[in-house]
């Protein structure tokens, strides 16, 4: 078998073949360059302009204007003064209408509107301090709770009534319920044997329901909410299943009101969780308050969720006659200081049903309106910008 020889390759043949690739990649560099030079205009696309927002110029009386309209204050409600070269605003609140942390949100947004921006916030007693600056100016807006200077208040006083517990009343005694005014709100536990039955029959007859959702009390499980409560020991992803279910199984329901809760609705995180549920369903939250330190309220104006807060209820500690001459008597205290009372009775039996009926007929002789509790607030609170 003939040995197959090896071509060699010598030292000039190793310099040939890198001078032809250095020869190759200088030509394709100077066609690359050519091509750029000779590339029309048109061609190279322009990075796109972002519109810039136009911010309104500074005045500060304009934003006090701003201020007084979104606070219902007259001209000069809100005082103004300057100290060390920093203006201070102190802006009066109606605890009627709003909490601080409402009008936090109001005052921020007038401000930023007129090019301000927010530096700090504090709490100082049962004040806030917010200090927003424009330049080098700051202007700082003291927050407090006080009746707004020669404003007149309302004649005219406003009652909502919700009724707890539906779900399992049913028959003649649901049909005695109905025959209620329709401005009367029924809160309907979900998935009961007739929970459906009794939205049905409110919603045919324009009357306003919620959903009465069960929420951990503070000695749970001593005391049972009911069926799938919101426990403070869920996570996110639990709190939302939870919920929906009970809002899905009652999908013609305005809102919801939780079902004892005292533990739950002092939990912000579990609260922000409920707002954010509510927010996406386009519901509303009525805050039972069965806690005297419940945060549900404000989580829900933070969320920017229609809310609303019960001030008594009226079948406790029971349904005697002495006890409906006291709440009457809380009612129309209430009404002093604000133009709408909310109040929460439950279904329990018919002689609730009576002590309702007393009570409605009663405190209409003392001036109250009853309206749907959607009407609540509607034109009292204004809206965060």
């Amino acid at each position: 078998m003939a040995k197959r020889t090896k071509k060699r390759v010598t030292p000039k043949t190793k310099a040939r073949d890198r001078s032809l690739w250095l020869y190759l990649l200088i030509l394709l560099l100077c066609a690359g360059i050519v091509w750029m030079i000779t590339l029309p205009d048109d061609a190279i696309e322009e990075p796109v302009k972002e519109p810039v927002a136009r911010v309104a110029e500074f005045d500060l009386n304009k934003v006090i204007a701003s201020l007084e309209t979104k606070f219902s204050l007259p001209e000069g409600g809100i005082s103004r003064k300057k100290s060390r070269g920093v203006e201070q605003l102190t802006l009066p609140v109606d605890r009627g209408k709003m909490d601080l942390s409402y009008a936090n949100f109001i005052v921020k947004g007038v401000f930023e509107t007129h090019g301000a921006n927010l530096s700090s916030g504090r709490v100082e007693g049962g004040k806030q301090v917010l200090s927003f600056s424009r330049g080098e100016d700051e202007i700082l807006v003291n927050l407090v709770y006080a009746a707004p200077a020669a404003r007149k208040a309302s004649s005219q006083k406003y009652i909502a009534i919700v009724v707890d517990d539906f779900g399992s009343v049913s028959g003649e005694m649901l049909q005695q319920w109905l025959e209620l005014p329709t401005e009367v709100c029924f809160a309907i536990i979900s998935r009961l044997k007739h929970s459906e039955e009794t939205m049905n029959l409110a919603n045919a007859q324009g009357r306003e329901t919620l959903v009465h959702v069960p929420m951990e009390p503070i000695d749970y499980p001593r005391q049972n909410p009911g069926q799938d409560p919101i426990l403070v020991q869920m996570d996110q992803a639990r709190v939302e299943k939870t919920l929906l279910r009970h809002i899905n199984s009652l999908p013609l329901c305005m809102g919801i009101n939780n079902h004892m809760g005292s533990l739950a609705t002092t939990d912000s995180d579990i609260m922000g969780w409920v707002m954010g549920v509510l927010k996406k369903k386009g519901k509303s939250f009525l805050d039972s308050r069965t806690s005297t330190v419940s945060i549900a309220y404000q989580e829900a104006q933070k969320a920017r969720v229609p809310a609303y807060r019960n001030d008594l209820f009226l079948d406790s500690p029971n349904i005697s006659d002495a006890n409906l001459e006291t709440r009457l008597g809380l009612v129309q205290e209430l009404g002093q200081r604000k133009n709408t009372v909310v109040v929460i009775s439950h279904c329990h039996n018919a002689e609730k049903l009576e002590y309702l009926k007393k009570f409605i007929s009663r405190v209409k002789t003392l001036g109250f309106t009853l309206i749907p509790l959607s009407r609540v607030g509607k034109t009292d609170v204004p809206e965060i910008l």
